[in-house]
């Protein structure tokens, strides 16, 4: 009957195999070997049967087995498994086993062969903490390079030549055995040989597969050579199989530009140097993981290096070490440890903004105040006392906002532990700095609260212990938790003071004057305007002056054809403002002599009839009146046109404007000397119209009334 084989699930298809066996599917494998080889099987099941070419050899329960093989004649040995339940087997084949080791050890000079061994470098490709083991772990694919094997077949041991350099390490981890089997490592230069005392030795039978931790040692080579590794037996026949590992002396590591804030890891063997940027107010923590290690930390100050003390530290123990005031830099030292696995993390201690609260206030105003930490007046703070560098003081500076001769109310509560400290508050003089006012309070019950009226500027509040000796007890930089507090703040304003004035700038003072003129030219632009509108308009009066008769020059102009009515409408308004510059008898006279006038002590009344033409609406009587006060002042002055018989005249247009309603023309005010010409264009049917202004003068009601009605011309002149 041929049985199916079993599906196997491969760790490693050339030394490690672990698959499911059950009745119906045993598990087959194959292995090439020449006539005199010898192969080193091992296997681990719950109980199964394994026959290698016709040997068939039962495994009792939870039995873990070691076995030799030896081909004679054939090429390949054939192992087949067996199990009469569901099993999981595993096995692991060495094959073909080295048998040309040397049996006698060289002397130190003498020329011997090396064997050749993987290399790890940089350590992180074989050594991963995380593991859970510090021995190297080997890939499937590299197990050729760093993978060893032998056989004991006599009473003399066997040798392996291994080529080192000062600070290098050799890894040896046991693999398989079939007998009891130890190494033994000696260190050889040119001239002398030195044995290393530690033995690592492997039971008869062991096995990797037995899932126990790595059977691992190793040593350090102290300068340039070889190490000789002796293997020996108290049996005979032994063979076995082993990882050797080249682990190169490292380079210093440098975490200058890591945030060790976030942590970082070391690992390595033997000695390690490691650099790190170190600020004064940020202690190290170590972590040793998996195994102890002796470490020691020194830090840079002022370009020389402090050396610190070595330390021991056991598997999964932790060392705090703080800064000296003013470090940049640290350093690591490994020292003497086979393998280890080391976690850095730097935790800060500074009390706020990254500062550390000194002890003391400025002694003057000269001194740059920026590394006191500054308080904020309207939130809170939190502040320790870092009792391993004898930190029993804590200075903070606070900002006061305010105007000259403001007065302000600050008060500070002390949250946490406050038993034996104190608070001291400096209110200081923001111009010789001498302390105006101070007051110093210890806690009352829980709480401990201070509190001073200060004047705008700078000032100081200071939290320490009473007795600081009593505090500190111990040697500065030994590790004694901290005395944390958090610090409440309360502003209030007593009194606002002045405001203040403040210079203005060279760039203000620029642009301000650039400013002032561009306006000013911007405000003279009209009175440049009004100035040449008023000679124009001086110079026309003249003309007009001159030239007399203006109302009977426009009927000849529009008799003619010359101009148009528009054009001598628009002409008939500019004069207007013209002739009113002029006396009253000149203007009288550049109007015309047609007219009608009428003259009193306080004022003086006159009236032309302007050709209908001119008139907006076809029909309409159009006059020109005139008005000079020659004394007092009239107030809610108008003109009235009143028809004397038939329906009452409407003005109906006027130039320039003035308000109207009905019959009347409203002037308002009118001042001594003033003198007016209006063109008011009036419907109705009448033929006669009376003219007379109305107002009050003194506060008393007045009139003047033309004696002579106005006669409507019958035909256009």
């Amino acid at each position: 009957m041929t049985n199916a084989l079993a599906q196997s699930s491969t760790e490693d298809p050339g030394r490690i195999t672990v698959v499911n066996i059950s009745p119906e599917a045993p598990h087959e494998r194959r292995i090439p070997l020449n006539a005199g080889e010898l192969a080193l099987l091992a296997w681990d099941c719950d109980a199964c049967t394994v026959d290698v070419t016709g040997n068939a050899i039962t495994t009792e329960e939870g039995a873990l087995n070691t076995f030799n093989i030896a081909a004679s004649d054939t090429t390949e040995v054939t192992i087949t498994v067996t199990s009469s339940t569901e099993d999981t087997l595993s096995m692991m084949v060495v094959a073909p086993i080295d048998e040309a080791h040397p049996t006698v050890r060289p002397a130190p000079g003498e020329i011997a062969t090396t064997a050749s061994i993987g290399v790890c470098d940089p350590v992180e490709t074989c050594l991963d903490a995380k593991t859970g083991t510090l021995a190297s772990r080997i890939g499937s694919t590299q197990d050729l390079d760093f993978r060893i094997s032998g056989h004991l077949d006599s009473t003399n041991d066997e040798y392996i030549v291994i080529d080192v350099q000062a600070g290098d390490s050799v890894e040896w981890q046991w693999l398989a055995t079939t007998r009891a089997i130890s190494v033994r490592m000696y260190h050889q230069s040119n001239t002398a040989e030195q044995s290393h005392a530690a033995i690592h030795a492997a039971d008869a039978g062991f096995s990797e597969l037995a899932g126990q931790p790595p059977n691992a040692a190793w040593w350090t080579a102290e300068e340039d050579g070889r190490f000789i590794a002796r293997l020996s037996s108290p049996e005979l026949g032994a063979l076995w199989a082993a990882h050797v590992m080249l682990h190169p002396a490292a380079d210093t590591l440098s975490l200058v530009d890591t945030d060790l804030r976030y942590g970082a890891e070391v690992l390595g063997h033997h000695t390690r140097e490691v650099l790190f940027s170190w600020p004064d107010v940020e202690a190290l923590h170590l972590h040793t993981r998996l195994s102890g290690a002796t470490v020691q930390i020194d830090q840079l100050m002022s370009d020389s290096w402090v050396k610190g003390t070595p330390s021991v530290l056991g598997p999964g123990e932790s060392l705090t070490v703080h800064p000296y005031p003013e470090t940049t830099v640290g350093r690591l030292n490994v020292l003497n440890t086979s393998v280890f696995s080391i976690e850095l993390l730097r935790v800060s201690f500074a009390d706020k903004d990254g500062l550390e609260a000194p002890a003391y206030r400025p002694s003057s105003l000269e001194v740059n105040n920026t590394s006191w930490p500054l308080l904020n007046l309207t939130s809170t703070t939190n502040g320790e006392f870092t009792l391993a560098v004898h930190d029993t003081a804590d200075t903070y500076r606070l900002e006061v906002d305010g105007w000259l001769d403001s007065i302000h109310f600050v008060q500070f509560t002390l949250d946490g532990d406050v038993e034996g400290l104190e608070a001291q508050l400096w209110d200081i003089d923001q111009k010789t700095g001498e302390v105006l006012l101070t007051d110093i309070t210890r806690p009352v019950g829980d709480t401990l609260s201070i509190g001073l009226q200060v004047g705008r500027g700078t000032h100081f509040v200071q939290f320490r212990f009473q007795n600081a000796s009593e505090a500190t007890p111990h040697l500065w930089g030994e590790d004694v938790e901290s005395r944390t507090y958090t610090v409440q703040a309360a502003y209030s304003l007593i009194d606002e003071g002045e405001e203040p004035w403040f210079p203005p700038s060279d760039d203000a003072v620029f642009w301000g004057g650039v400013a002032r003129w561009f306006l000013g030219f911007l405000f003279l632009l009209p009175v440049v305007y009004l100035t040449v509108t008023l000679r124009r308009s001086q110079r026309f009066a003249r003309v007009l002056a001159e030239q007399k008769q203006r109302l009977a020059w426009y009927t000849a102009r529009l008799d003619s054809g010359e101009t148009s009515v528009k054009e001598a409408r628009t002409d008939l308004s500019n004069v207007l403002e013209a002739v009113a510059q002029l006396d009253w008898q000149e203007g009288m006279d550049a109007w015309g002599e047609e007219r009608l006038e009428h003259r009193t002590e306080s004022v003086a009344l006159a009236v032309w009839q302007v050709d209908t033409r001119l008139a907006k609406t076809e029909g309409n009587w159009v006059l020109v009146v005139g008005v000079h006060i020659l004394s007092d002042a009239w107030e809610l002055a108008a003109l009235r046109f009143d028809a004397p018989e038939g329906r009452a005249f409407e003005v109906v247009h006027v130039e320039p404007r003035f308000l109207h309603q009905g019959e009347e023309l409203f002037l308002d005010q009118l001042h001594e000397g003033h003198r007016a010409y209006v063109v008011v264009e009036l419907e109705g049917p009448g033929q006669h119209v009376d003219v007379e202004l109305n107002g009050r003068v003194g506060g008393e009601p007045f009139a003047a009334r033309m004696p002579e009605s106005v006669r409507r011309a019958g035909q256009t002149s």
